[in-house]
């Protein structure tokens, strides 16, 4: 069975298509009727309609709109216009905004009919289940490059998951590695770029570096590429799989597929250089590597691709080569990729208010600074990037740099003397972070009611936009869960209660005190249909904006 709605202005017309439609047996049809726009929205807001019939010109929502409407909320529902208008445009519009049929109301019922039945047999076509899980895996197909990329890419920027979790999302998102295994990075780049390359010319570029080498890799070992900063692309690579390979990194498959890997890549270059007209550099990782190392590996291998002999154009190298490059400087230049991740997560855990995690990362990188071994100038590298953490969180936030300029001389941040030792200094920086997270605490103490006034004016000032809550802690400077918490604390319901309950007393205001149609009241509200804020209002209220409006309004006088 099969709900059609028809609507139309003219009662003539929608009780005579009831007649009709009533009459055609062979159908199986359940018919409805709406006399307006408006109330066909309501009737849409209640019931699974497949096929409408409807006028395309009609006061208040015209058949277009309602078309509009009906697609946001009922993709397959089938629409087919009637109209006394016989003109090219309106039949177009129709159509581009999917409009399944136009028919001239001087048709005949034969026609009328006929197109009911076509649009029948095309909900039978869409219904049909193989065709739906077809396009359902045609969609996922799609997706899946910015899936497995934004995966990925979250393990290289330092995101931590447990093996099973990294093997069910493989699993899921189809990428061809083992979350058992150990893995070997291979970094590549296009050194320079022509002037006349505009940005696709670049992006279509490092599509073709990436998939040529991806060629070359396939053949003996598996891999999985991402390209960042549109002209570098990292490759993760494991040996193929077999009944015999482990993950002792010393056996003989896992020295195959690294020997494989090193010695395709003068191959990929001359390819690049031949086809493409590209000059590429690439950086191999020589030790296989633990997932939960993958982030620092990159950060180590980027970072040589950007120093010493990584500057150069057309470069093969390993960081092993790297770390040769100056033996005075092995470590500093092994540990910069690490180094510079470390202080880039010190900042995020200030933003984010994370005193644990910041602890354990600031004991880390301050050890040098208790360490006689380590050269000056890497203290000093050191101090200098504490510095810049502080000073940007600092005048970031006026209110908090006030605070902790009165507990602590701040011009040490700005220029170091020997005055001070490098442990006092470790001291030092101590004490900024205990101001700084001790402040933050206390905001979350000191005048929760002023927050709640905060939000409340946010919600008044924004109510026509889609009010969410991380856009109410930006505004008041909190935490989205904090604040969340914090609100149910003060005034005993939640936020999204709060701005429900206030669009409700908007809406009614609205319909009660203006000649504003159901969508205007919809689109001040912050809706994107007229369909959704009916349901809201449905929701909050048990019955129509339409009836409320209607039971509510004065009724006529004897003489209107």
């Amino acid at each position: 069975m099969y709900r059609l709605l028809i609507v139309d202005d003219l009662p003539i017309i929608v009780d005579g298509l009831l007649e009709l439609f009533e009459q055609t047996s062979h159908l199986p049809l359940e018919v409805m009727s709406a006399y307006s726009g408006e109330e066909a929205l309501e009737v849409l807001s209640d019931h699974r309609i497949d096929i409408v019939v409807s006028d395309i010109k009609m006061p208040g929502i015209e058949g277009i709109e309602l078309l509009r409407e009906i697609k946001s909320q009922w993709p397959a529902c089938k629409v087919i216009f009637l109209t006394g208008y016989n003109d090219f445009h309106y039949a177009r519009s129709a159509i581009t905004y999917g409009g399944f049929d136009y028919i001239l109301k001087v048709e005949s019922d034969e026609k009328i009919i006929q197109s009911v039945e076509r649009a029948i047999e095309k909900i039978e076509e869409e219904q049909d289940q193989v065709q739906m899980i077809a396009r359902a895996q045609s969609k996922m197909r799609l997706a899946l490059p910015s899936l497995q990329k934004e995966f990925l890419w979250g393990l290289l920027q330092g995101k931590q998951v447990t093996e099973e979790e990294l093997r069910q999302a493989f699993k899921e998102i189809d990428i061809p590695l083992d979350a058992t295994m150990p893995v070997y990075l291979l970094m590549g780049r296009v050194d320079a770029w022509k002037e006349m390359f505009t940005m696709p010319d670049k992006a279509l570029l490092t599509y073709a570096l990436q998939n040529i080498c991806d060629e070359y890799l396939s053949a003996q070992v598996r891999s999985f590429s991402v390209v960042f900063e549109l002209s570098k692309i990292v490759w993760i690579i494991q040996p193929k799989a077999s009944d015999e390979l482990s993950g002792h990194t010393g056996g003989l498959d896992w020295m195959r597929a690294h020997r494989y890997t090193s010695g395709i890549l003068d191959s990929v270059q001359e390819t690049c250089k031949k086809l493409l007209r590209l000059s590429v550099s690439f950086l191999l990782g020589s030790e296989a590597i633990p997932w939960n190392s993958l982030s620092d590996r990159f950060h180590s291998i980027k970072y040589g691709l950007m120093q010493g002999h990584g500057l150069l154009h057309e470069v093969i190298m390993t960081d092993k080569d790297m770390q040769k490059a100056d033996p005075t400087d092995k470590a500093e230049s092994y540990h910069d990729g690490f180094f510079h991740a470390r202080v880039q997560l010190l900042m995020t855990c200030l933003e984010n208010n994370h005193r644990e995690q910041f602890n354990k990362l600031f004991v880390e990188l301050t050890a040098i600074w208790n360490d006689p071994d380590t050269p000056c100038e890497r203290k000093s590298e050191l101090y200098h990037s504490l510095s810049s953490v502080f000073l940007f969180y600092l005048y970031k936030y006026r209110d908090i740099r006030d605070q902790v300029n009165l507990q602590v001389d701040l011009d040490i941040l700005f220029r170091y003397d020997d005055s001070a030792s490098w442990p006092e200094l470790v001291e030092y920086y101590w004490k900024i972070a205990d101001c700084i997270f001790e402040w933050n605490a206390q905001r979350g103490l000191q005048l929760p009611t002023e927050v709640v006034n905060k939000v409340h004016r946010y919600i008044e000032e924004h109510i026509a936009t889609d009010i969410s809550l991380t856009a109410l802690a930006d505004y008041v400077g909190l935490n989205p869960s904090y604040l969340s918490r914090l609100y149910k604390q003060m005034t005993g319901i939640g936020l999204s209660k709060y701005v429900n309950d206030y669009k409700n007393v908007i809406a009614k205001d609205m319909l009660l005190n203006t000649s504003m149609k159901v969508n205007e009241i919809a689109a001040a509200l912050g809706y994107n249909s007229a369909l959704a804020f009916i349901r809201f209002f449905k929701k909050q209220n048990e019955t129509t904006p339409q009836d409320f409006r209607t039971a509510r309004s004065p009724a006529p006088g004897p003489h209107s």
